[in-house]
């Protein structure tokens, strides 16, 4: 057993320095709340000019969520470290990673379907087929060994999407930590610990996630479809995730100085004033 990493104590200071860093960042957090409101209010539009605007609110909240989490980082550590530059390089990179892993996943779990249909026989696909008729053949098709195989398959591109995320956990902490763009240079810290820091993130991460998807869509239908609905729903969805972004926050702030190497450790959270 791993005593650096003790689940429960990781995740209960974890959510310590969520509740330290929720006032310090407040005035990031409004200001990542109206970029987000006037973003999906420019979505509620299908103009080209205003799908100009969506892309540069779109750069908007990348950087106001980037000042936020600088801001939250520096709270929980006590310190005015890092710089946004770095960590906008950092989370940027980061995003593109995923992005560029869930293409291939999501290609292979959209091309899926219809080969596995094809191989059980029960539709022939062809390029005039009714859409209808292949989900009626797809949802048949389900409680089948080949539906099996697709559940299979969406657990595991699920699963390497979680595990990356994992491992890539100290990225943003460990460069404002060090004050330095860290990129994936922190991968190594984390192999090892990937099942410790995955039931940590069911309580840091998981559940207030869940959490805020189930209330945002409680919310959407009560809230309507008009531009003050459309701008309040944005800022309600980013309000919603906060606790979800404090507390990944938090637990990456907690485990870096438990994982980093020993030869450059990484500096102690400063005691709460």
């Amino acid at each position: 057993m791993d005593a650096r990493l003790p689940v429960v104590g990781i995740a209960v200071e974890s959510w310590r320095l969520a509740l330290r860093a929720f006032v310090p960042g407040l005035p990031w957090l409004a200001a990542l709340m109206v970029a987000a409101g006037l973003y999906r209010l420019a979505l509620g539009s299908t103009t080209g000019g205003n799908s100009l605007i969506a892309f540069a609110l779109l750069a908007a909240v990348f950087l106001a969520g980037v000042a936020y989490s600088l801001q939250v980082y520096r709270a929980m550590l006590g310190r005015p470290a890092g710089q946004f530059i770095q960590l906008a390089h950092a989370n940027l990179a980061t995003y593109m990673a995923f992005i560029f892993i869930g293409v291939f996943i999501g290609f292979f779990l959209a091309i899926l379907p219809g080969i596995l249909l094809e191989a059980s026989g029960r539709t022939d696909l062809g390029a005039k087929t009714d859409p209808a008729v292949v989900q009626a053949a797809f949802m048949d098709m389900l409680p089948t060994a080949y539906g099996a195989v697709f559940l299979a398959a969406c657990a595991v591109g699920l699963w390497a999407l979680c595990f990356m995320a994992l491992r890539l956990l100290l990225i943003g902490a460990a460069t404002v930590s060090r004050g330095e763009t860290m990129v994936f240079r922190t991968w190594p810290w984390t192999r090892g610990h990937g099942l410790r820091l995955g039931l940590a993130a069911m309580v840091t991460h998981v559940a207030p996630f869940a959490m805020a998807v189930a209330a945002n869509a409680a919310l959407d239908p009560v809230l309507g479809a008009s531009a003050a609905a459309l701008f309040a729903g944005g800022a309600l969805g980013v309000m919603l995730l906060a606790p979800f972004i404090l507390a990944g926050h938090g637990l990456a702030v907690t485990v870096l100085p438990r994982l980093a190497p020993v030869a450059n450790e990484a500096p102690a959270i400063a005691p709460a004033p």
